[in-house]
């Protein structure tokens, strides 16, 4: 590290331009609280029309614009983050929001979360994919977020489930897309580490690195990353020289006090959990929405190309495609999928009301603004 001190004119010129970063602080300060007194006022306005404060269709529309905005040399992603803040900040300021996540605290649903919805918000940890589906629908929470597909893991057969069960309950409102970095948690040196503590997609994701670097560690399985490092902590707390070590979020490793030893271990980079935002309000359209459905179709043969050939001919993009067996009848099974569009659109409405045709049951689980960047 250089001794070398800055001159008088270094230091002359630091403080000219430390005093214009300052004078622009108060301006942003002002402007920002000016923002604020309207946003009390939309929030009056919302109250008394029962509009509800949350709109993804509007805050897709505000963070497109901001973006388009931008000229640098800030980036892009990180002025989305500081406008998702204030976002979290006004829906404070218009009324409180509640948003249930699949927890413990700790877990990537809770990152997810976090980053979408903003530190302004109350969060709400429950314990099952079914829990938020069942707070969303009883009112106990405003919003719901839990995990619909990775993208090495492939759908959660959770969250497909429970749509079975509620959907006339519950509608998508929204869509999140967090990019997963798995990181070695621990508060010892990494020839120390004697054995880790992770979920098993977790260890499955990280197996080319875990066999590399800690080939003769023992890996202990947990119900989620977030538990994993709980208990890794407790055994530390218990025995300071154990060596025990999680793999989870840093998010995890900040609440529960561990150590980042090796950030972005997971083996295929790339790796990003889509998560929906479970609300029981329909959302309006924006300029790119996604609907996604279930149905079942008769059992004969060609049924569910007949479904398919429907959006085919109409020239609508089937994005995600995914079943579930039903679980009264062997080999009957419900069918999900995401289609390019909204429900209110006149050309989709036609489409929807054409492939019921070839349906026994078909519902609209909702239609919502696409996730157009990775958190």
């Amino acid at each position: 590290m250089s001794d070398k001190k800055p001159d008088s004119n270094t230091n002359q010129q630091l403080n000219q331009l430390r005093q214009k970063i300052d004078s622009l602080d108060r301006q942003l300060i002002e402007i920002i609280n000016q923002r604020a007194e309207h946003v009390v006022e939309v929030g009056k306005l919302k109250r008394a029309a029962g509009i509800p404060i949350y709109a993804p269709h509007r805050e897709s529309e505000v963070l497109s614009r901001i973006v388009s905005h931008n000229q640098g040399p800030i980036s892009n992603r990180t002025l989305e983050a500081i406008y998702r803040e204030l976002m979290s900040g006004s829906f404070a300021l218009e009324q409180p929001l509640r948003i249930g996540y699949l927890g413990p605290i700790g877990t990537y649903s809770h990152l997810a979360a976090k980053r979408h919805f903003g530190a302004s918000v109350e969060y709400e940890n429950l314990r099952a994919i079914e829990g938020v589906f069942e707070e969303v629908a009883r009112g106990h929470v405003d919003y719901g977020l839990v995990p619909i597909e990775n993208s090495t893991g492939g759908g959660i057969a959770e969250t497909l489930d429970a749509f079975l069960n509620y959907h006339k309950q519950v509608v998508i409102y929204g869509e999140v897309q967090l990019a997963v970095h798995f990181s070695l948690l621990a508060n010892c040196q990494p020839h120390e580490v004697k054995r880790i503590y992770s979920k098993h997609e977790a260890f499955s994701q990280c197996r080319n690195w875990i066999a590399t670097q800690y080939p003769r560690v023992e890996c202990i399985p947990a119900e989620s990353t977030a538990a994993a490092v709980k208990k890794a902590r407790q055994e530390l707390d218990d025995d300071p020289m154990c060596g025990c070590a999680a793999i989870g979020s840093t998010l995890a490793g900040e609440i529960y006090d561990m150590h980042v030893l090796f950030e972005k271990i997971e083996d295929r980079q790339g790796n990003i959990t889509r998560f929906l935002i479970l609300s029981k309000n329909e959302t309006e359209p924006s300029d790119s929405d996604k609907t996604s459905l279930m149905f079942t179709t008769e059992d004969r043969p060609g049924a569910l190309v007949d479904v398919l050939n429907v959006f085919k001919r109409a020239g609508i993009n089937l994005s995600h495609i995914d079943k579930r067996p039903n679980k009264e009848e062997n080999w009957d099974y419900t069918f999900f999928v995401d289609a390019l569009g909204h429900r209110k659109d006149l050309k989709f409405a036609e489409v929807l009301g054409e492939a019921r045709a070839h349906c026994k049951r078909i519902n609209v689980l909702g239609s919502y603004p696409r996730s157009k960047r990775v958190l």
